[in-house]
């Protein structure tokens, strides 16, 4: 497959860690519930692992690759394939639409990746972000970042991502798998993650203005959300926006769900 038959070492740049395990990636495709007239993306398809099963499944494979050795040799593997194109270059560098033009293909496809550790959170958000191109997402990544995607108000991890993500769409954690799926073994859990859009998607001026409340309140977490706000409108109107909403005038921003920034966006207006 690689020249001299040599496997080219994992870079860490990238935030390779490839499966070894052609049972864990059938269980991910399974899970992924792809189809035959499904057009799926994968992400950091690196040894193939995942990328054989699905390209055995979906009607049609876009495999993204920034490793141009592996690229290479994913293009030789899969030369003369009808339903497989392999593209070359950095993922995050255009929308997910683009590289479904260039392949000559159009939305909507599923993504199912082993994404990269040290790029998964753009790439998802990237992702959900662009429903026209991108229908629902399974792809493993760091359990924390599972953890942070799908969290609610009081649990772990919860944060602005998590706000951030739910206004786009659901998250669920489906499973975990042990470091020892992975070559090399990295030194976290991993958990298969899936999101799916949220219906019927929000009005996105009031989703806009949800998220800068949000992101207004987790960046200054040391102090109650009606301060944190003073910047888009007085803190007394935050403090009897929280009270109709029966929150504590003195809450924080990490006690608050997406649904309660979308009303205290319809509450207050901005100055």
């Amino acid at each position: 497959m690689y020249s001299k038959g040599l496997t080219p070492p994992a870079r860490k740049r990238w935030g390779q860690h490839f499966l070894t395990s052609g049972a864990v990636a059938r269980r991910i495709v399974e899970a992924a519930r792809v189809a035959p007239g499904d057009t799926v993306v994968e992400v950091g398809p690196g040894d193939g692992a995942l990328t054989r099963p699905l390209a055995a499944r979906a009607g049609r494979l876009l495999a993204i690759e920034i490793d141009p050795l592996r690229a290479g040799a994913l293009e030789r593997e899969f030369e003369g394939a009808p339903g497989v194109r392999v593209a070359r270059g950095d993922i995050l560098q255009k929308p997910f639409s683009a590289w479904l033009a260039e392949a000559g293909w159009e939305g909507p496809a599923l993504l199912v990746a082993n994404l990269p550790y040290n790029a998964a959170t753009p790439i998802l958000l990237s992702a959900i972000e662009d429903p026209a191109a991108i229908s629902r997402a399974v792809t493993t990544v760091q359990r924390e970042v599972a953890e942070r995607f799908a969290a609610r108000p009081g649990e772990a991890g919860y944060g602005y991502l998590s706000v951030r993500a739910a206004a786009f769409a659901r998250a669920r954690a489906l499973f975990d798998l042990p470091p020892s799926a992975f070559r090399p073994r990295p030194r976290v859990t991993s958990s298969v993650l899936e999101l799916y859009p949220r219906e019927p998607p929000l009005d996105p001026l009031l989703r806009r203005r949800a998220l800068l409340l949000a992101s207004l309140g987790f960046r200054s977490r040391r102090k109650t959300l009606a301060n944190a706000l003073v910047p888009e409108a007085a803190r007394g109107d935050w403090e009897r926006a929280l009270e109709a909403l029966g929150k504590d005038r003195r809450a924080r921003a990490e006690e608050l769900s997406l649904e309660d920034f979308l009303d205290l966006a319809r509450k207050v207006p901005p100055r």
